[in-house]
């Protein structure tokens, strides 16, 4: 499962995207409004954690926002507010649980669980480019009806390309699609996840444009 956190505090994020990476999650942290709006353009999240209190607004704004949007993943609201005006404020906005700071890991993480657990009854999603098929939740791709699995991170950047077939995305851009936002990245890790996807799935059905990033065919 694919999980975005979005939390401006620098210790409670990094205890929280660790906490959720070792519970066997994949987990991006971003720290700002603006930024998770990007991730959301550039992956597929299936629950998402937002702080209330954020530098560049609120997380209740971007909540509205993605509802209006269409988007129906489950999200978390973490926030200092304990009223109970701003939790019904909060889920009536869109959230479907609440958690007020100071709060125990062990149930923040049950709570993740369980709204995991609403998620998975929803049926399984797939990509279909050409004869290429994704699925989503079991990270599965078949060719020709031949089915197999990637790594993590070969799979987070064939989804990504393969959420806009015809749409570059830079090498930038890709390497926070797979190592999230604060973590450093040898030089050339994007290149070799992509020469290890062209073995895998054909080279044609990846298109580099030079300085400009790579694409997924269209056919």
């Amino acid at each position: 499962m694919h999980i975005l956190l979005v939390e401006d505090d620098h210790h409670i994020g990094a205890s929280l995207q660790q906490a959720l990476t070792n519970q066997g999650y994949r987990c991006d942290w971003v720290q700002t409004v603006s930024l998770a709006k990007s991730a959301f353009e550039m992956s597929q999240y299936h629950l998402a954690i937002f702080d209330w209190m954020l530098p560049d607004g609120s997380g209740v704004s971007l909540l509205q926002e993605l509802r209006k949007q269409g988007a129906e993943l489950p999200v978390l609201m973490l926030t200092a507010r304990t009223a109970t005006a701003d939790k019904i404020v909060g889920l009536d906005t869109g959230a479907d649980d609440y958690i007020t700071k100071p709060f125990d890991l062990e149930e923040l993480l049950a709570r993740v669980r369980a709204l995991s657990r609403r998620q998975s009854v929803t049926p399984s999603r797939q990509q279909v480019i050409g004869d290429l098929y994704i699925d989503q939740d079991q990270q599965l791709v078949t060719i020709q009806d031949n089915s197999f699995t990637l790594s993590a991170t070969e799979f987070a950047v064939l989804q990504a390309l393969a959420e806009k077939p015809g749409r570059y995305l830079s090498k930038a851009q890709l390497e926070r699609v797979v190592y999230a936002w604060d973590k450093a990245v040898t030089p050339n890790a994007i290149e070799a996840i992509i020469s290890r996807l062209r073995k895998k799935i054909g080279s044609e059905r990846l298109i580099t444009l030079r300085g400009v990033g790579y694409a997924m065919e269209t056919k």
